[in-house]
């Protein structure tokens, strides 16, 4: 049957639509499609791949990056106070850096304001000591220790002194004393054996102000690798206290007035005081009537000492030099007890000094003998000896037996030594202080 014009129209047609289709899906890539068979041998791979990668994950020790970014990523929701979200591993314990970054973080904070406090109260302290350098500020500070130094190439001995329990002052020899303590007279320089003798001397003054206060100026101050670095002078900040207290037209200190001294280093037969910032030596013959072998049994360093202001002048230098008697003193405070021995009465006294009395001429006409009666506390004037009882002269140590004549207005008992009880060169000094 013939086909109809209208049919192969409709065919042909539809083969160039046909045609058109395949060209367009032969310009495209081929779309990759797995049957199930692959995608069931696909999955296992997969899935191990993803339990080993969390795994991994899971045994990873965590770092302080970590930390820290999970702390920044708080911080930066501007919540400072708020603690950093927790990280929970597969157990659910908070992991160990997160939980001490934390405190680290404020305990590093403090470190540092506590290290700027101190660094600026150490600037200001500074600032102070350079300022006391220019005013001539006079300070107090106790003598810790003695040393040998070098100033100027020339070793000498130094005091160090602690100024509010942590800064060291040196203070050299020299600048001790107002006037040298040792007699230059006695030494040699010129030699080794000389040179020795005398850094020996200095050491023995300047140890025994070892442990008192002393007042004193700051002269030099210095910054190196060890802090601060400081000279200082006792000399100088003794000659502005001396002018306060016995120059002028109306001083503090006037003849006759009872002073109180302190003593600044104590020697077998001297003391050596600080009064009105003048150093004043009192021999022991000037110091008490009490008997003493050593005087380190009766004085120590830092205490101080009742005396009455007996002269005051200027030397040369003009520096002043002052004269003390703390004996009267001490023979007026004993007037209070001196009748507890009435006239007649025995007692074993000390014999402390023997003086001679001259006339006009020099001539020697008798002697004077001080005694102490240690079990009263008390000071006697011997004017009768008993020959018959002494067969030897009486000198200092010496024990007798002493009776009562008369009580004077001075404060001394009158007494007659009646017989010897032998030499007390032997003996301890310490139980009849």
């Amino acid at each position: 049957m013939p086909r109809r014009k209208a049919d192969v129209l409709e065919e042909t047609e539809a083969a160039a639509v046909m045609d058109e289709e395949f060209n367009e899906a032969a310009a495209e890539p081929e779309e990759q499609t797995l049957t199930d068979t692959e995608e069931r041998a696909v999955e296992p791979d997969e899935e191990i791949r993803a339990s080993v990668e969390s795994e991994l994950e899971e045994a990873r020790i965590p770092t302080e990056d970590d930390a820290e970014a999970d702390i920044v990523e708080t911080v930066a929701e501007g919540d400072m106070d708020r603690e950093p979200p927790e990280i929970q591993g597969e157990s659910g314990n908070e992991r160990p850096a997160a939980r001490r970054e934390r405190p680290s973080r404020r305990a590093r904070e403090e470190s540092r304001v506590r290290r700027v406090t101190a660094e600026q109260e150490e600037i200001a302290n500074e600032s102070a000591l350079r300022s006391a350098v220019r005013t001539g500020r006079v300070l107090n500070g106790e003598v810790a220790a003695v040393e040998e130094l070098n100033f100027g190439g020339k070793s000498q001995m130094a005091a160090i002194v602690v100024l509010e329990k942590k800064y060291k002052v040196t203070i050299p020899f020299s600048e001790l004393f107002t006037v040298s303590p040792i007699d230059m007279t006695t030494v040699d320089l010129s030699t080794n054996d000389g040179r020795y003798d005398y850094v020996r001397r200095t050491r023995m003054f300047a140890e025994r102000m070892i442990g008192g206060t002393i007042p004193f100026c700051i002269t030099q101050v210095e910054r190196d690798g060890n802090g601060i670095v400081m000279l200082g002078s006792r000399a100088r900040a003794m000659e502005r206290i001396s002018r306060l207290y016995f120059g002028g037209d109306n001083p503090r200190y006037k003849i006759d007035d009872i002073v109180e001294a302190t003593i600044t280093s104590v020697n077998v037969h001297s003391i050596v005081v600080l009064v009105g910032g003048v150093d004043v030596v009192i021999p022991q013959f000037s110091l008490t009537r009490r008997w003493f072998l050593d005087l380190h049994d009766g004085y120590k360093v830092g205490e101080t000492i009742l005396a009455r202001l007996a002269n005051v002048r200027l030397n040369d230098s003009g520096q002043y030099v002052v004269s003390l008697d703390p004996i009267s003193v001490e023979i007026e405070n004993a007037k209070s007890r001196y009748n507890i021995l009435s006239n007649g009465g025995n007692t074993k006294g000390i014999i402390t000094n023997v003086v001679a009395r001259r006339d006009g001429n020099g001539e020697r006409i008798g002697m004077t003998i001080f005694a102490y009666i240690p079990s009263f506390d008390l000071f006697a004037r011997v004017i009768r000896i008993n020959a018959n009882s002494f067969g030897r002269k009486l000198s200092a140590g010496s024990q007798v037996m002493l009776r009562v004549i008369d009580h004077a207005e001075s404060g001394y008992l009158i007494c007659e030594a009646r017989y010897d009880f032998g030499n007390n060169s032997m003996f301890n000094s310490y139980l009849y202080r």
